[in-house]
């Protein structure tokens, strides 16, 4: 630490579910954003992809904690229900996280999780969803909804948007 009480540098642990140019771009960003605000002299990260799988979020995780980092950014749902399971302390933000009350299985959600953890959404506004299917196919009787059933967020989404469309009179299916 240097005489004024400020970090000399802050070591930030990154974990991603998975190689794909959308959760890529959103590390990236959350990177650049640290390196403009605080220099590039002023933060290490430790990128780390766990090649698709829950169980290696975990472990990453865990070798984070371990090491004593300031931050953990947890991109995906996978990294951040992990990530919640290892510390109370370290401080988590969430990217690529569609709703947070689903991923940490809060109950009574109030819109801010509480504790440790914060971040960003990427639910896009399923209603106006249902609007434009309506709106683009307005003789459409039947509707199926492919969803990720390994995915709380993925069976939220679906589940939200299908009342919806249920509501505006189409027969639903989920796959």
């Amino acid at each position: 630490c240097s005489g004024s009480g400020e970090k000399n540098s802050y070591n930030i642990g990154i974990v991603q579910l998975v190689q794909h140019p959308a959760l890529d771009a959103a590390t990236e960003g959350f990177q650049d954003a640290l390196i403009e605000k605080l220099g590039e002299d002023k933060v290490n990260f430790d990128v780390q992809n766990a090649s698709g799988e829950p169980a290696n979020c975990a472990t990453i995780v865990n070798g984070f904690t371990s090491d004593g980092v300031d931050l953990i950014l947890a991109n995906a749902t996978a990294p951040l229900q992990a990530a919640a399971a290892a510390t109370s302390d370290i401080p988590i933000l969430g990217t690529s996280v569609t709703d947070y009350a689903t991923a940490l299985e809060i109950k009574g959600w109030t819109g801010t999780v509480g504790n440790n953890i914060s971040g960003t959404s990427d639910l896009a506004p399923l209603d106006e969803q249902a609007n434009c299917i309506a709106e683009l196919f307005p003789d459409a009787k039947n509707i199926g909804i492919i969803y990720c059933s390994s995915e709380p967020n993925s069976i939220y989404q679906s589940t939200t948007i299908k009342g919806y469309l249920e509501d505006k009179g189409y027969s639903v299916k989920e796959y």
